[in-house]
């Protein structure tokens, strides 16, 4: 017997097609406020917007433009919680921050008000139906936007907000992330819309003999921006060695041991707030300092009121072409400027550092060192790192209380230290360089 099954009609894709769409009030009055404080930061009275009907103002937002999406690149591997992180810090970053503050115009408003404004504008068919003075303003708003380079700056600053947060997420001892954006996509939802491709570069590696052992290194890299390839840092030997006229530059490389004391020592704060401190030190600032036992080191940076405040230092070693980073010395190591004159000044030894975890940077989110005044004379009055604690205030919402329990701990042992005969310890022999 035949089958008198009815056949299913083939659904259509609308994915690539995009209809106009009729837009709430409440939007369009949004979109209008926008356009005016656009106006003025172009160089056009608020009012100039007023030349257009309602149906005409109507029209340039029937299609919308929405914020870039972020997705994975095909054929590369992206964690989702990555690809969610860099979506939400694009959107917060775009609402928050002003392309022009005294207009209150915000990237945002840009990004989408400004662009669907233009778009349209460029339109034959749109322009062809307005009057004389329409088109006479259509073409002032043009050049504006090209003189003032307005798509070029939104392209760069969407491009540097997302490469921010990728420097952050990448490690060279997993992988290097990149990014690649396309130009405006038709959705299916009567809007268009920038893709960003999140891309990946797996890691570099090398092994090389120290102290005559093999270990294995990293290359520090930062992925593909824009039209910048995968690019492995480097650092000019003239920077390291005084007296150097040429400008030959050394590949960086770090190895796990550094990798593993850095997220040690540099404890407390968040994983991606640790790599932002990381790949500013050795990929942005690379600023050497001299150790007071003449070893040369790299200061571990961190950013804070518009300033690089150094966290601890990256002990190096140099092998033909490379630099290689061997580990992370903490602050008031002894083997640091700071933790020099800390011990000559309160003749601690490096057992004293470890035993009141003052090898971590936590000791001084820790502990309220006002507390203790022999501590807070060296510390804050003669080394001003009053700033560490800040520094960590400043990616929270409020100030974190002290560690009541671990505050009476060291202010007991400084106490003692105190009552102890003068002399004590005695000179303090050169410490063992840390293991590596």
């Amino acid at each position: 017997m035949a089958s008198n099954k009815k056949r299913k009609k083939v659904q259509t894709s609308h994915q690539n097609r995009i209809a106009p769409a009729k837009q709430s009030k409440t939007y369009l009055d949004a979109c209008y406020a926008a356009v005016r404080r656009i106006f003025r930061v172009i160089g056009e009275e608020a009012s100039a917007f007023d030349l257009f009907t309602k149906r005409q103002k109507q029209d340039i937002f029937r299609i919308a433009i929405m914020p870039p999406r972020i997705l994975a690149s095909p054929g590369h591997r992206v964690p989702r919680q990555y690809i969610r992180y860099i979506q939400e810090e694009l959107i917060m970053y775009l609402k928050r921050e002003y392309f022009n503050r005294e207009a209150g115009v915000t990237w945002m408003e840009l990004v989408t008000v400004g662009t669907a404004m233009i778009l349209v504008f460029a339109v034959d068919s749109y322009v062809k139906n307005l009057s004389e003075a329409q088109r006479e303003l259509v073409e002032r708003l043009r050049k504006a936007f090209e003189t003032q380079e307005i798509f070029a700056q939104i392209q760069k600053t969407v491009a540097t907000q997302i490469k921010t947060s990728l420097l952050m997420l990448s490690q060279p001892n997993f992988r290097i992330y990149g990014q690649s954006i396309s130009e405006h996509r038709p959705t299916n939802k009567a809007a268009l819309q920038e893709i960003v491709h999140i891309t990946t570069h797996e890691c570099q590696s090398l092994r090389f003999k120290y102290r005559n052992r093999e270990r294995k290194a990293f290359r520090v890299a930062t992925g593909q921006f824009m039209s910048i390839p995968y690019t492995g840092a480097t650092i000019p030997i003239s920077k390291i060695i005084p007296g150097v006229t040429h400008d030959r530059q050394l590949n960086i490389y770090i190895q796990s041991h550094a990798i593993h004391r850095f997220k040690e020592r540099i404890d407390t704060f968040y994983p991606i707030m640790r790599n932002q401190f990381f790949i500013i030190s050795l990929m942005m600032a690379q600023r050497l300092v001299r150790s007071p036992n003449g070893m040369q080191l790299i200061a571990c940076i961190a950013p804070s009121e518009g300033s690089e405040k150094t966290i601890g230092y990256f002990a190096f070693t140099i092998d033909g072409d490379n630099l290689l980073v061997l580990t992370l010395l903490p602050l008031l190591s002894y083997s640091t400027p700071e933790g020099r004159i800390l011990y000559n000044r309160l003749h601690l030894s490096p057992e004293d550092l470890k035993y009141l975890g003052m090898d971590k940077l936590s000791f001084f989110y820790e502990v309220d060192i006002e507390q203790i005044p022999v501590l807070k004379q060296v510390l804050y009055d003669e080394l001003h790192l009053d700033y560490i604690r800040r520094i960590y205030n400043s990616f929270r919402s409020g100030s974190d209380p002290f560690n009541e329990k671990k505050t009476l701990f060291v202010k007991h042992f400084f106490q003692k230290l105190e009552e102890l005969p003068t002399g004590h310890p005695e000179e303090l022999n050169e410490p063992v360089e840390p293991d590596m």
